[in-house]
């Protein structure tokens, strides 16, 4: 699927799992297009567990509803130059560890983002697996 893999701290994810943030800032947009973001959880959970579906990307100076972790301080240029809309969240009934992403996958936790294709396997087997909608906007 086209999509790309993040990292994302602890505690923005569980802000975005809780449905409290609603946009995942960043500061480029990857050329190919994509509609999905296969979220690596740092450390101390260090876990690929959520699959997360995303809207039309906004870009600085265009607004966002206010309601939304960061949504005012990115409104006012604060933020990161692009707003990704969260659309859905689904979290994998079985995540998987760095030790297993990395003997299993050879996958490298990335730094700014990964094309899916990078880890086709990977993102072959995250097609399949068993997932559970937990936000859906």
């Amino acid at each position: 699927t086209n999509g790309i893999y993040v990292s994302i701290n602890p505690e923005p994810t569980s802000k975005i799992v809780q449905g409290i943030k609603n946009h995942e800032f960043r500061n480029y947009i990857p050329k190919k297009s994509f509609k999905f973001l296969y979220v690596y959880v740092t450390a101390p959970q260090s876990q690929l567990k959520y699959v997360i579906e995303i809207g039309d990307i906004v870009k600085y100076p265009e607004k966002l509803e206010s309601n939304g972790d960061g949504n005012i301080d990115f409104n006012i240029g604060k933020k990161s130059k692009y707003a990704y809309p969260i659309i859905k969240v689904y979290e994998l009934d079985c995540p998987i560890s760095l030790e297993e992403l990395k003997n299993k996958f050879r996958f490298v936790p990335p730094q700014a983002f990964s094309y899916a294709e990078t880890f086709a396997e990977l993102t072959e087997y995250l097609s399949k697996a068993e997932k559970t909608i937990i936000v859906n906007q």
